[in-house]
């Protein structure tokens, strides 16, 4: 089922790439898609081609700073500061009314996740019979506690931070917020799904999930706090029926807890019928969860039943921003709600957040408590408090980051990297390299290149992204990024992901992956060969010891008289090897270690 895609031209302009899928059968109507933040339209391919299996013609379109609508006139995950959110909205205007040109009324759905939510408030004060039926899939809520946390960050911010620079702070500082009550938060991309492949994808995707800059985010909470300000004197055509659809885990909604304010907002506006949704596994990427969670069908059955009441609506209660504050603050341990803290406390939150995450969030979830209280912390308050702390947060934040670059380096060296005589560079997503051994020095000059200098870590990059173009790149990006290094025809090297970096690539920029050259006239022991299995797949010393049995021919039985233990033991062995590695049986991992790093260094 392909996708068709094309472009239109907004005002000034900036070519928007437009995305359309034909319905299969009969056409119900037209579906309008708009991706989230940090998103393009193309991660939500299934769900669009999941719609247009319902009968629906989809249509969906970057917005400018988003995916293929990115560019010098547009950068990245940029929003120019007093006028990023209009143009966004104009944007979507330009983008509807194309999708929807010829479209009655009725036959047109839209389907808005995050920051969509808010830009379709925002051109429902000037086109009210914009679309008949109205999905909002996680929206940021009209809490106007979140409002003013997230606008005083934003504006502070922008005081310290060019507002063009990823603003990798805010970002920390957002998606930390948003996670707090998620029991298994490993990693920021979390609020976004418990699927691994899904969040991989995102962060594999060069045009997904860049860090946006403080321009984008000062705007982003501009627009959000602007669009729950509700117009008087517009009304919704008569029958407008919205859905809000929220996940179980759903950081963007509590829960829950504030769909029921969201609602009152919508049936203000004139809405004719206001139903919501609980998905459970759900989170706030999960409208690009089609797999998992069938939202195409979700959507698709209450379209179905926009006359009747849907049976899923959330009960008439809800919690504010006290209840919730206080939530996360008893599960993280803390029950002085209401105690003040000085300036010289706070700016100890600031620098104990470089060891203990949770004391960021701790500090996020007190302002928001103290915000909401009785006697709130007013807005002005608040911005005095935040002009003092953002140097500090600044600077505890740049620390957290070199410790946590050097504690992932520092595995890497106590794994391998001192000890092996073939060259190895440690390298980020964009191919900077962070630490080269000096075999990786002696293997560039047998390339040909002239040896740089020992700590001149530009001159090794840019002859690593030499070697590395952009298809070797993007096929890296891919799966578990192992990728053979091929130069005139010759394989010289190999690139892999090792489980020990898992955490530091999270980081724009952050030691990502492994990149070995082949050596010249060096054969590694046993013991070197396992140790480097240790580095790329993630196994344990006995583990990796049985892989290299295996991959010396030896039988299981042969294996655990090697190495003096049951033959039990080794069967649970490979069991986890085959896990680790990916394959289903003997011959498999085989076949796959000798593609791999091994498989290199023993070609001659």
């Amino acid at each position: 089922m392909p996708i068709i895609e094309d472009q239109i031209f907004a005002l000034d302009g900036v070519a928007l790439a437009r995305r359309k899928i034909a319905a299969v059968g009969p056409a119900r109507g037209t579906a309008f898609l708009i991706h989230g933040t940090a998103q393009h339209s193309l991660n939500l391919a299934e769900t669009m081609r999941g719609l247009a299996k319902h009968g629906w013609n989809v249509c969906a379109t970057d917005l400018r700073g988003h995916g293929h609508s990115s560019g010098p006139r547009a950068p990245l995950g940029h929003m120019e500061i007093g006028a990023g959110w209009e143009k966004l909205v104009a944007d979507l205007i330009l983008s509807m009314k194309v999708a929807f040109e010829g479209v009655p009324w009725e036959d047109r759905l839209i389907v808005a996740p995050n920051i969509g939510s808010p830009l379709v408030l925002e051109v429902l004060k000037t086109w009210p019979d914009l679309a008949s039926k109205i999905v909002m899939i996680a929206p940021p809520p009209n809490q106007p506690v979140i409002m003013k946390l997230a606008r005083g960050i934003s504006r502070a911010r922008a005081q310290f931070n060019p507002e063009d620079s990823p603003d990798d702070l805010t970002m920390h500082q957002l998606y930390s917020f948003l996670g707090a009550h998620l029991k298994d938060r490993d990693h920021l991309i979390d609020v976004m799904s418990s699927d691994r492949a899904i969040t991989d994808a995102l962060l594999a995707d060069p045009l997904a999930w860049p860090t946006p800059t403080t321009g984008y985010f000062y705007e982003m909470f501009r627009g959000i706090d602007n669009a729950w300000k509700r117009d008087k004197t517009v009304q919704l055509a008569k029958g407008t029926a919205f859905l809000i659809m929220y996940g179980s885990d759903d950081p963007m909604t509590a829960s829950g807890a504030f769909v029921v304010p969201m609602k009152k907002h919508f049936a203000k506006m004139g809405a004719t019928q206001v139903d919501s949704l609980c998905v459970e596994g759900g989170r706030a990427g999960m409208v690009i969860d089609e797999k998992r969670l069938n939202i195409s069908t979700l959507i698709s059955d209450w379209c179905g039943k926009t006359n009747e009441r849907n049976a899923a609506i959330s009960a008439d209660t809800s919690l504010d921003m006290v209840d919730v504050s206080s939530d996360i603050l008893r599960r993280l341990g803390h029950e002085d709600l209401d105690r003040t803290f000085t300036p010289e406390e706070l700016v100890a939150f600031c620098y104990t957040h470089i060891e203990d995450d949770d004391r960021w969030v701790e500090m996020l979830y007190r302002w928001t408590y103290a915000m909401a209280a009785d006697t709130p912390l007013s807005a002005a308050q608040f911005d005095s408090v935040l002009k003092v702390l953002m140097p500090h947060m600044e600077r505890s934040y740049a620390l957290n980051k070199k410790l946590m670059s050097s504690a992932a380096l520092g595995a890497i060296f106590q794994n391998v990297i001192d000890r092996f005589q073939i060259g190895i560079a440690v390298v980020s997503a964009n191919f900077e390299v962070s630490y080269a051994n000096e075999s990786f020095f002696d293997a560039l000059v047998e390339l040909g290149n002239p040896r740089p200098a020992p700590d001149d870590l530009n001159a090794l990059t840019r002859i690593a992204q030499t070697y590395c173009d952009a298809s070797f790149r993007a096929a890296c990006r891919k799966g578990s990024g192992e990728q053979l290094l091929v130069v005139d025809a010759e394989a010289v090297g190999f690139h892999f992901r090792p489980a020990a970096l898992r955490q530091a690539a999270l980081e724009r920029g952050g030691p990502a992956a492994v990149l070995i050259l082949r050596p010249s006239g060096h054969d590694m022991d046993n013991s070197n060969r396992a140790e480097l299995l240790q580095l790329a797949y993630g196994l344990t010393r006995k583990e990796s010891l049985a892989a290299v049995g295996i991959l010396d021919g030896l039988s299981p039985d042969a294996i655990s008289t090697l190495l003096g233990v049951s033959i039990h033991t080794i069967r649970t062995h490979l069991k986890h090897i085959y896990e680790k590695v990916g394959v289903k049986g003997q011959t498999d991992l085989v076949a796959r270690l000798l593609k791999g790093p091994l498989g290199l260094i023993a070609r001659r």
